[in-house]
């Protein structure tokens, strides 16, 4: 992302946004308590539409994830969010402030990691994030301290006197997010920032995250939905350049949940059984090769497995098979995904 310093009424602005205020404009959202507020994005390349009217609003605080497929428009996205990008339409507020009338006072409150940190390997990892705290507007007086704090913030104070050109996948990302954080952005941006880790690297990566999300917003672009449903508590997903769906994670686990089925196997029939029936819908009964019955069923009951199972003991039948089947979360997001491409 661009680093050019703030103008002096930028620098205004930026105060002004951090005690939550505003630099004008419509005042019928509280758009100063928002971490990101974006109305009709677009942008294009040439006769290209990357995005196209693209419209959130992320709040203050944790980790929202940015899915889609490759080529979706996930990295144009970010890039108009960071300041790297300007849209051809639209409105964008970062924290408050018009990013588009106050570029530079908005760049100040994003910290903007792409896939692969831009480090200088002939560099020290201390000497690095001087490098960065020098050109990123940290005073002077503070910078020492900064870079202190964000090394351990990001556990890379073992590698302080390493060259980053010797660092490993997962060390060059932690050196990476922790240029990020200098200046204690309330916004972080993270392009695919697990691309080419190792699975302990990984693990690692995603815990450190999940920490981040408590003191600030974070948005994470990726094509994983494992990652995705592992870190994030909001969902965003683009599909064609078009924002397709915007919800919590809690409510997106429901959609799965919702054609959820569960799968019983039983030593005798449980529908001849009137409490058992009622709290079955749509149940199809088949008897297996050893002689046991199988029973697929939907239920409107959270609990209908427990319930069946304690008639099951009440009427002296054993069961051996208790699970719920049909669609996981990441069948659910392709599914959306096909079906948005598909129109």
């Amino acid at each position: 992302m661009s680093v050019d310093k703030p103008r002096t009424t930028d620098r205004a602005l930026v105060g002004t946004a951090a005690h939550g205020g505003s630099d004008g404009g419509d005042q019928s959202m509280d758009r100063g308590a928002q971490g990101i507020f974006a109305r009709g994005l677009t942008k294009r390349f040439g006769s290209v539409t990357a995005v196209r009217d693209a419209s959130f609003v992320l709040p203050t605080h944790g980790v929202c994830g940015l899915l889609g497929p490759n080529g979706a428009g996930k990295t144009t996205t970010i890039r108009m969010l960071a300041g790297v990008l300007t849209p051809e339409a639209g409105e964008l507020r970062i924290a408050g402030i018009d990013a588009l009338a106050h570029g530079a006072a908005a760049r100040a409150l994003v910290g903007y990691l792409p896939e692969s940190a831009p480090l200088y390997p002939e560099l020290t990892v201390r000497e690095y994030l001087r490098y960065r705290a020098d050109i990123g507007c940290v005073a002077p007086r503070a910078r020492r301290a900064v870079i202190e704090a964000v090394m351990n913030q990001c556990d890379v104070n073992r590698f302080a006197n390493r060259l980053c050109g010797e660092l490993s996948k997962g060390m060059q990302q932690r050196v990476g997010l922790a240029a990020t954080l200098l200046g204690d952005p309330p916004i972080v941006i993270l392009d695919e920032p697990s691309v080419g880790l190792d699975p302990a690297q990984t693990l690692a990566f995603r815990e450190l995250i999940r920490r981040l999300g408590e003191t600030r917003l974070v948005l994470l672009s990726s094509h994983q939905f494992p990652e995705v449903e592992s870190v994030c508590s909001e969902l965003l997903i683009i599909a064609d350049g078009r924002v397709l769906l915007h919800e919590s994670m809690h409510a997106f686990r429901s959609r799965a949940a919702a054609d959820r089925r569960h799968r019983i196997e039983s030593e005798r029939s449980l529908l001849t059984i009137n409490d058992a029936r009622a709290l079955c819908q749509d149940a199809v009964e088949r008897t297996l090769a050893d002689g046991w019955i199988e029973t697929v069923f939907s239920s409107t009951h959270s609990s209908a497995c427990e319930m069946l199972a304690r008639i099951a003991l009440r009427e002296h039948i054993t069961l051996r098979v208790i699970e719920a089947t049909g669609p996981r979360l990441l069948e659910v997001f392709v599914s959306l995904v096909e079906g948005a491409v598909a129109k």
